[in-house]
């Protein structure tokens, strides 16, 4: 009766680990899409006038490229979807 006791919480962990994960592109558009929301806030600008678009990813933090017109900006999003800041590279 041991070995069975002793099995049940290895058999529990690895249904938790099998529980899927969202897809990486499901992630990356939740990123651009808090990207996009943050900086058409800051321009004061809709939504539809800027975008956006997924560069690269570094210890959890992505790094997107949102454009209104010709000016650009680079948000640091983490994996939750929240916008930790953004820049104004060659402004």
């Amino acid at each position: 009766m041991r070995p069975v006791l002793l099995l049940l919480p290895l058999v529990q962990l690895a249904a938790c680990a099998a529980e899927p994960t969202p897809a990486a592109s499901d992630l990356r558009a939740r990123q651009e899409a808090a990207c996009t929301a943050t900086i058409a806030a800051h321009i004061r600008r809709p939504p539809a006038e800027v975008t956006s678009r997924w560069l690269s990813d570094a210890a959890g933090v992505a790094t997107v490229e949102a454009r209104d017109g010709n000016r650009l900006h680079l948000c640091q999003v983490d994996g939750s979807g929240r916008v930790l800041g953004y820049t104004h590279p060659g402004a």
